[in-house]
């Protein structure tokens, strides 16, 4: 592609850095970023726009360097930060049947979160300056960073928007690239898993020289990086998952037609004559209204959802394994077996950096990177089901036991008029004229043989110019830069059905075989094309279907999407005045940034334009287009109070402003107070007060709309058994619950509001339930507001000897307060607005929150729910981050063992997670739990705790460490909302990493690594602890996920991988 080169040409032209020299971890910057600066060379840290000399940060820091990168098997880079108790998982590798592509939501991106705020909450920056976001939600996908070019990860956990701006609610993500490298350096990693899949290959290099006697140096890094699929079928702990009794399967008997009776149902004496083999003692009647299944002789069968067709009445004539299984309570269950536990990858990315002294007092820089990334998820089948059904006429050929059941059709007592004119009952037929048996019957089935899938591609550049410069006679020093950077991403959905080719082809005489059809047949089929279905589409022949049916009916979706970052800044800093204590010193700039979106969707699948077609198994979605212009000023203080007095070695105290005006929301203001108390050499007091915001990204501002899945975790409002809600039509509601009942048969039936409908026949139990709900943006939004709290020590050994000298212990306290959180409004708070009197006094069924409410005439259930973005939400976090590093030498210790061994402990204890959707709710306790989405919260688990652990050993050329993650036993997410809940969270886990590495020569490492190292499998999660059997729960649960397509895999799924890399210098 023609952007793709002009990358390519134009990062080929600069240079890049130096290699890896921090510590795997430590709380702050100190010896390797001192060796690189000079003992006496102010340095600028991640938190901070000033410069200094001690290497020490206000706000809590946490540096990762080469040792935790490279000992993974998995060049992920978003895998290896995970590992720390500060983060939680957000798009992960793991995410393998994610199928959605829309413009919020990237499949096969990876991102990161810090505290579980949302990966839009935290700002991911390169060199402390904004890497280029991916999609409308404007978060970084972490595939494109250049990762061979890393030369360590610095993290700042809490608000610094003051220094940063807008997004870094959360905190900061600072990849920190080399700079100024000289000679060559090859690295290569392959890796692969204990059962032979998910291989993985890395290669990368970088080479750098000076030039013109020193004043100039050019670099240019590159890496290739490669993964394949490992998929859940090929673990034996998932297929002993499948074939459990105690849980139901994941998908719904995709090689078997079905047809759904609706209220056109046949009679009890035929069924009853069909299933004859049922417990007549105990199930009189066989259900006239549950889902009905054809074997491939033309039998029926039934089992999902049919409680009375257990005890052998299911007549199921297929074969049993691990993707078909009979549960505990009877039930026929299908699982899916192409999910993909790690989703295949190829990455390649070129960076480059050039700088060259001008002068004594001035140098250019120019630096850019370039990155290709192609991701495949894969999905279960397309289906023509449900709502996206075909209606089939009467006159098709159908097996015996299916022309029974149809001919005894007659409507349910009660039938609306409106259900009754959509029955489409023909009075021509080979049966009873005029009869309901004459009506269309509707047909399920899944009609390709392939899994949806989406190919990804994205391309991501970036470039830099900056001039950088001393004044002279001063300490102060300045830079001026420019950025531009653009991710486009090109999405390729295959394996859908065209709904209305489909129907079209299925219902034309003979199920379609010998259809022909000409467009544009008017104009004697100009500029049209033609389709043929040589062997139709009859669900019941048992013939392989013909290409060209398969090609009359298939869609594949195309949709793109650009975002393009501008992005001016302007900095200086350095010394104002001497003062006592020491130099009070300042930062000032300016900045200039701007945003422009654009998602083009595939006309098929595009809400507002596909109203003649659309695609059967993706959710349609609106073109999006929007900009964020901002412009800003900011400046900071770093205020000597005292030093060299008793217990006060020093104390200093740095404060910050930021001011922004964005063209969308208007001014925003930021500010902090942070200090830091020295009281020893071996004591640091440290904490303070950020003001941070978030400004609405352009989803949240221009979303077009479109529709997703959603869960309700209240359940259904028009519910007659639903207990959860005392504003809907269930007994909790104690007030005015007729008057909700009415308003639900209401929207239910606009035509005829006064024939009771079906849906109130009991079946429609309480507790979560799941919709689909559409949400579009909202210009009238504005910031949200982040109010942090930090206050820690840092402490280091005060005895001098070897057992201790090498101890250091840093404690941090933090509190995070968001007000106005943005989010989408839930499909909970969408029917709350309609039913509930607080928003809907007189329950106007006209109101426009009620029309955001839309029922499925003529069967009662939730159609669609239409919310927008908007600012209900409240957040609020708090909790202790601890660090422990010892090291000792052995012999100097007196063990009588030559080497040093280290422990290095980060710890993060969760005090509280509460999160309310509406400002005047009351806010829900999640800390503790498996976490929610709620106001764009992660689904990872909000853990009490989370420890990871290093145990290290170096003895001259030779290293070994074990490393030890530890996540607590926790409850189920419905224990925040229902403390009555019989779901049980997950119980505690514990994995076990091993890596090493040896010297050869100076120039050449070998090294190696085994994660998960005892195997260790997934938990059962999220299983109920007292199944009512005869309500038809079963114990249920998931494998460490809830699903491959949810977010937050804080368990590993893929069981013991090695890898081995080697490293070479010249």
């Amino acid at each position: 592609m023609r952007r793709e080169l002009r990358a390519l040409l134009l990062t080929g032209t600069m240079s890049a850095s130096a290699i890896f020299a921090a510590p795997a971890l430590a709380q702050e910057p100190q010896e390797a970023q001192a060796d690189t600066a000079g003992q006496n060379e102010a340095i600028v840290i991640t938190g901070s726009r000033i410069a200094r000399r001690d290497y020490s940060a206000n706000s809590p820091i946490v540096t990762v360097g080469s040792e935790l990168l490279e000992t993974s098997t998995s060049a992920a880079i978003e895998t290896s930060l995970n590992k720390l108790p500060q983060f939680t998982p957000a798009q992960t590798p793991a995410l393998g049947g994610d199928i959605q592509a829309t413009a919020t939501n990237t499949p096969g991106a990876a991102s990161v979160s810090l505290r579980g705020l949302g990966a839009n909450r935290n700002l991911v920056l390169l060199d402390g300056r904004r890497a280029t976001p991916g999609n409308a939600n404007m978060v970084v996908d972490i595939n494109s960073i250049p990762s061979a070019a890393i030369e360590r990860v610095e993290i700042i956990t809490g608000g610094a928007s003051a220094t940063y701006g807008a997004d870094a609610v959360g905190g900061v993500v600072n990849f920190i690239l080399k700079k100024n490298f000289q000679g060559l350096q090859l690295d290569g990693r392959m890796g692969i898993s204990q059962r032979g899949d998910g291989q993985e290959y890395t290669i990368n290099g970088i080479m750098g020289t000076d030039f013109a006697d020193g004043r100039g140096n050019i670099s240019i890094a590159m890496e290739t990086n490669d993964r394949s699929s490992s998929k859940r079928v090929d673990r034996k702990w998932f297929r002993d998952f499948y074939s459990d009794p105690d849980t139901v399967g994941n998908q719904n008997f995709s090689d078997y037609p079905s047809y759904i009776p609706g209220v056109n149902r046949p009679s009890q004496a035929v069924m009853n004559s069909i299933f004859s083999g049922r417990n007549v003692a105990q199930f009189p009647n066989y259900p006239t209204t549950g889902t009905l299944w054809f074997n491939t002789n033309g039998t029926v069968f039934g089992g999902i959802n049919n409680f009375a067709t257990r005890a052998g009445a299911y007549r199921y004539a297929g074969a049993y394994g691990p993707g078909f299984k009979e549960n505990s309570l009877g039930f026929l269950g299908e699982n899916f077996l192409e999910d993909q536990l790690v989703l295949p990858l190829n990455r390649f990315n070129l960076y480059a950096r050039g700088n060259f002294e001008i002068t004594d007092w001035v140098s250019l820089t120019a630096q850019g990177y370039f990155n290709k990334t192609s991701t495949r998820t894969i999905q279960q089948r397309a289906g023509a089901v449900n709502g996206w059904s075909a209606n089939i006429p009467i006159t098709h050929e159908v097996p015996a036991e299916l022309r029974a059941i149809l001919a005894s059709r007659t409507p349910a007592p009660g039938t609306s008029a409106q259900a009754l004119a959509n029955l489409n009952c023909p009075e021509a037929s080979p049966l009873v004229p005029g009869s309901a048996a004459n009506c269309d019957w509707q047909l399920n089935q899944y009609p390709l043989d392939v899994p949806r899938s989406v190919n990804a591609d994205v391309y991501t550049y970036q470039m830099l110019v900056a001039l950088e410069g001393r004044v002279p006679g001063t300490d102060w020093t300045w830079d001026i830069s420019g950025s531009q950077g653009e991710s486009e991403t090109s999405f390729l959905s295959s394996g859908f059905v065209s709904l209305e080719r489909y129907r079209t082809v299925i219902t034309a005489p003979n199920w379609g075989a010998g259809f022909s059809a000409q467009g544009n047949q008017s104009q004697g089929g100009f500029g049209a094309s033609r389709a043929t279905c040589t062997s139709g589409l009859n669900p019941f022949d048992n013939i392989a279907t013909s290409q060209d049916c398969l090609d009359a009916i298939s869609a594949d979706v195309k949709s793109r999407s650009v975002m393009q970052q501008t992005n001016w800044e302007a900095n200086a800093q350095g010394s104002l005045v001497a003062l006592p204590a020491g130099d009070l010193r300042a930062a000032v700039g300016a900045s200039y940034r701007r945003n422009r979106f654009t998602f083009t969707n595939d006309t098929l699948s595009t809400q507002g334009q596909s109203f003649l077609d659309q695609v059967a198994g993706l959710y349609p979605s609106g073109n999006s287009k929007g900009s964020i212009t901002v412009k800003e000023l900011y400046g900071e203080l770093l205020v000597p109070l005292l030093s060299d007095l008793p217990l006060i070695r020093k104390l200093e105290l740095e404060l910050g402003a930021r001011t922004s005006d964005y063209d969308t929301t208007g001014n925003a203001f930021t500010w902090k107070a942070m200090a830091d108390w020295e009281v020893t050499d071996w004591l640091r007091v440290r904490g303070g007060y950020n003001r941070a915001v978030r400004a609405p990204n352009i989803a949240e501002l221009f979303q077009a709309p479109q529709q997703s899945f959603v869960s309700l975790n209240r359940g259904d409002a028009c519910s007659s058994t639903n207990n959860l809600l005392a504003y809907g039509a269930g007994p909790a509601n104690t007030t005015n619950r007729a008057a909700v009942r009415a308003l639900c048969e209401t929207l239910m039936n606009a035509i005829d509001p006064t024939t009771a409908d079906q849906f109130y026949s009991g079946t429609q139990v309480s507790g979560a339930t799941t919709g689909f709900a559409t949400s579009t943006g909202n210009l009238a939004i504005k910031p949200e507001i982040a109010k942090t709290w930090t206050v820690g020590a840092v402490i280091a050994s005060p005895v001098q000897s070897p057992w201790l000298s090498g101890m250091r212990l840093s404690v941090d306290y933090y509190n995070i307060q968001i007000d106005d959180a943005i989010g989408a409004e839930t499909g909970d708070f969408i029917q709350q607005k309609c039913f509930d009197v607080a928003f809907n006094p007189t329950l106007d069924p006209n109101s426009a929150a009620c029309e955001a409410v839309v029922r499925n005439v003529g069967i009662g259930t939730i159609g669609n729910l239409v919310g927008q973005y908007q600012n209900f939400g409240r957040i609020k976090t708090s909790g202790v981050d601890t660090q422990l590093d010892w090291t000792i030498d052995l012999q100097d210790a007196g063990i009588g063992l030559p080497g040093r061994f280290g422990i290095t402990t980060v710890f993060n204890y969760l005090i509280s997670l509460k999160s309310a959707n509406f400002p005047t709710n009351p806010m829900d306790e999640f800390a503790g739990t498996l976490g929610t989405v709620q106001n764009g919260l992660n689904a990872g688990g909000a853990y009490r705790w989370k420890l990871f652990n290093t145990f290290s050993y170096a003895l001259d050329s030779v290293r070994i460490a074990l490393q030890w993650s530890h996540l607590p036993a926790t409850r189920a997410s419905a224990a925040a909302t229902n403390p009555d809940t019989t779901l049980f969270g997950a119980p505690a886990y514990d994995l076990f990493h091993l890596n090493g590495s040896i010297s050869i020569t100076r120039n050449a490492t070998i090294r190696f690594g085994i994660d998960n190292l005892f195997d260790k499998a997934p938990p059962l999660i999220n299983y109920n602890t007292a199944p009512n059997a005869a309500n038809g729960e079963l114990r249920g649960g998931a494998l460490g996920a809830p699903s491959s397509t949810a977010a937050g895999q804080d368990y590993d799924l893929i069981g013991r991988r090695f890898a081995i890399g080697a490293n070479f210098k010249f």
